[in-house]
């Protein structure tokens, strides 16, 4: 966020608005995305700077730019590292897949067990009584 707000300012630009998630680009949950694709469509955005594709959504940036594109919204993506080979983008991807389906798996199953120890409790409870 610093190097963009000091990328914007050398510029000769100001942001006008800082949007900012902590989870994954594959999240499509992202309060912060999705307060800044309410204010492209309302016609309060008219640039947004970021640093590499994938800090915007891990797949799917193409739909995204032809949404701003069409309420006169510009992404611009300042790249903090060389470009990326065909080969480091798709193996970044398919790790990030994996990472992602086995976080709902493990979410999964930590929920089952908060649900067995709440069940025991409760048939605990009503031996009690």
């Amino acid at each position: 966020i610093d190097y963009l707000r000091k990328y914007c300012v050398s510029k000769g630009e100001s942001p006008s608005f800082v949007f900012s998630d902590i989870c994954s680009g594959m999240n499509e949950n992202r309060k912060s995305l999705s307060e800044m694709i309410d204010m492209v469509i309302k016609g309060k955005v008219k640039k947004i700077i970021i640093s590499h594709k994938d800090r915007l959504t891990r797949f799917g940036f193409g739909y995204i730019e032809t949404i701003c594109n069409k309420f006169g919204t510009v992404i611009e993506v300042v790249n903090l590292e060389d470009e990326k080979s065909f080969q480091d983008e798709l193996t970044e991807d398919l790790i990030a897949i994996v990472h992602h389906f086995s976080m709902k798996f493990y979410g999964k199953r930590k929920n089952s067990c908060k649900d067995i120890e709440r069940n025991l409790k409760n048939f605990q409870n009503l031996e009690d009584k």
